[in-house]
């Protein structure tokens, strides 16, 4: 005969929350615990769990049923579509399987955060892409032409014409090389990887860290980026768009060039679901605001991340440099 877990589930005001994904488990430590069945609560907040009495651990001594730790846990669906853990409540020891077993619960929907500083991308960003062509010589060898990128210049340059209410240039494509503005760039690129603080080394650490945490390496790529946010964030709230390295390269030998610097300029963040949607000016994208979203709640630091622009994207770091390249 199936026995019942069930109860309501509300918010911190004491009203019922629809459509929570609640799951019932055996405490079963140091196995792993055991999912007994799952539900998702109804309009009034309710819900309700069936399951069948078995051996929900290994019972000892020819016992033919083992009494359950019982315990629920509480999920929130997220922009993803991923299932958020909220809360899990006490466990109930040694529950006898002839009794049905209630639970409520509270949790907290707390309402998203958001905040956006004054930098706009079509006024205080520059209006052409990153994508210079240089044609370098060493000691007199003309070594042809090269294309290649300089975001990092390029956010220290418009973040030092904001800082001090200096209009970007009205120019649309490239300066070329050898101009003052071409060599302004190429400085504030140099700087915002090395001045103060070399930090090409950091950024190989960060691109060879696991997407998610591991047994013999637990700082994981989205570990990282989650203690990153709330400097970044305490940043925003002061009003102060600020450097971002994006980490899309992974491992030590991948291409260091790959990962990308943005100017982050506001966000909107969800306590609840820890959806986060940062909005940045982004060099290879002129005139126009750009947003990364991921996911700081899953399991196992999984960030669950994207840009609008479809590039990979495993995770950020705010630049140490960022203030200097921008002086």
């Amino acid at each position: 005969m199936a026995r019942r877990i069930f109860g309501k589930i509300t918010d911190q005001h004491g009203e019922p929350v629809e459509g929570l994904l609640v799951k019932a488990w055996d405490d079963d430590w140091p196995d792993g615990d055991d999912l007994m069945g799952e539900e998702l609560t109804d309009a009034k907040g309710d819900y309700q769990i069936s399951y069948a009495p078995g051996h929900w651990d290994a019972a000892p001594h020819a016992v033919p049923t083992w009494r359950p730790d019982i315990f629920i846990s509480v999920h929130i669906r997220n922009a993803a579509g991923q299932w958020v853990k909220l809360r899990k409540s006490r466990v109930y020891e040694n529950h006898r399987l002839s009794k049905n077993l209630r639970i409520n619960l509270k949790v907290d929907i707390e309402e998203p955060e958001r905040n956006n500083t004054s930098f706009k991308p079509r006024r205080h960003g520059f209006h052409f892409h990153n994508f210079f062509t240089i044609s370098p010589r060493v000691f007199g060898i003309d070594l042809g032409t090269w294309n290649m990128g300089l975001c990092g210049g390029m956010c220290a340059g418009a973040l030092n014409r904001f800082n001090n209410d200096v209009d970007v240039p009205v120019d649309t494509t490239p300066p070329e090389e050898g101009t003052l503005l071409y060599k302004e760039l190429l400085h504030r690129q140099i700087r915002s990887l090395m001045d103060p603080t070399n930090i090409i080394d950091d950024i190989y650490d960060w691109q060879s860290a696991p997407d998610e945490g591991q047994p013999y390496r637990k700082h994981s790529v989205g570990y990282r980026t989650k203690k990153q946010w709330w400097k970044l964030k305490a940043r925003l709230d002061e009003g102060k768009p600020t450097s971002l390295v994006l980490i899309r390269a992974e491992g030590y030998l991948g291409n260091l060039s790959d990962n990308h610097q943005v100017v982050a300029i506001g966000y909107r963040y969800n306590p609840t679901t820890k959806d986060l949607s940062i909005s940045v000016y982004d060099p290879n994208h002129p005139d126009q605001t750009h947003t990364l979203s991921m996911n700081l709640g899953l399991p196992r630091s999984r960030l669950s991340a994207k840009d609008s622009t479809g590039n990979r994207l495993r995770g950020f770091l705010v630049n140490p440099n960022g203030d200097a390249a921008s002086s």
